[in-house]
C-alpha cells in the first residue's frame, strides 16, 4: 500500500475510533492485525502517526501469533521455548502492544483446556512473583472446517464428541483466563479503581459467527445457547467469588 491508500483506509477506519463505544486504552484505540506480516510494519506505523494527527495518543496494537499462552498452557520445553522467541521477535519490532495467543487448531491443544497456574491459584506471597504477560489468552468455542475444505483437508478441532463436553472446555478456558486476568497479580485494586477505557486486560474468543468454520458463540442447533450462557454465568461467578478459586 502506498500513502495514499492508507491514509484513505485510515479515514475509513476513524469512524469507528471516534465512536464512543469504541474499544480504547488509555485514549489509544484497539486495533489487531490477525497474524504478523513483514509488510504490515510500514503500514502500522503509519496508521499510527495518522492516528496521532487525529487527535489520539496512538494506537493500541495487538498481534496474533500461533502459539500456547505463556502462563495459561503448558507444553514441552522445546514447543516452550520456540514459542518464548517468536513472542521476543514480535516484540523486538518494538511496534505491537500485546501479542494474542491466538487459538488456531493445533495438536499442543487439542482437548486440553486452559488452566490456572499453580503458582497462582497456590497464595499470594507467589503471585507477587510474577509479572502479567503482555500476552493475551485466546480461547475457541469449536472448530469444524468441513463445510469449505475436501475431505482431505478438513479438520474437526475440538468439535467432535458431546456438546456439552465441548462447552465445558470452552468453559474451563474462559474460567481460567478471566481469574488469570482479574486475580493473579497483586494490582487488583488498581485495576478496579481504572475505567473500562484504560484497563488493557482482554481475552479473545474465537469466534462469534465464523460458521464456515464451526467458530461460532450464536445460537445453533448443536449447542443452542449454551456458548452465550457459559461466558454470562463465567463472569458471574469470577464477580461473585472475588478470587476465591472454583473449579
Amino acid at each position: 500500500m502506498n500513502d495514499i491508500e492508507i491514509t484513505k483506509h485510515y479515514d475509513w477506519l476513524k469512524q469507528f475510533f471516534h465512536h464512543p463505544n469504541y474499544i480504547k486504552v488509555d485514549g489509544k484505540p484497539l486495533f489487531m492485525l490477525y497474524q504478523r506480516k513483514p509488510g504490515a510494519m510500514v503500514v502500522l506505523r503509519r496508521l499510527r502517526e495518522l492516528a496521532i494527527e487525529d487527535g489520539f495518543p496512538g494506537l493500541y496494537l495487538t498481534v496474533g501469533l500461533t502459539k500456547a499462552h505463556g502462563h495459561l498452557l503448558e507444553v514441552d520445553d522445546d514447543l516452550r521455548k520456540k514459542f518464548e522467541g517468536t513472542t521476543q521477535r514480535t516484540f523486538d519490532f518494538k511496534l505491537y502492544d500485546k501479542v494474542v495467543s491466538y487459538p488456531n487448531p493445533n495438536e499442543w491443544a487439542e482437548n486440553r483446556s486452559l488452566e490456572v497456574p499453580d503458582w497462582c491459584a497456590a497464595n499470594k506471597q507467589q503471585q507477587q512473583q510474577h509479572e502479567r504477560l503482555r500476552d493475551i489468552p485466546g480461547i475457541i468455542s469449536s472448530f469444524d472446517n468441513t463445510p469449505r475444505r475436501n475431505f482431505e483437508e478438513a479438520n474437526l478441532f475440538a468439535s467432535s464428541g458431546n456438546p456439552k463436553d465441548i462447552v465445558e472446555r470452552f468453559r474451563k478456558s474462559l474460567y481460567a483466563s478471566l481469574y488469570y486476568e482479574s486475580c493473579c497479580f497483586g494490582d487488583v485494586q488498581n485495576r478496579l479503581e481504572k475505567s473500562r477505557q484504560e484497563d488493557d486486560r482482554f481475552i479473545l474468543i474465537n469466534a462469534m459467527n465464523e460458521w464456515a468454520e464451526g467458530m461460532a458463540l450464536e445460537p445453533s442447533d448443536v449447542y443452542g445457547t449454551s456458548f452465550l450462557e457459559t461466558i454470562r454465568d463465567t463472569k458471574a461467578v469470577i464477580r461473585e467469588n472475588r478470587c476465591e478459586m472454583k473449579t
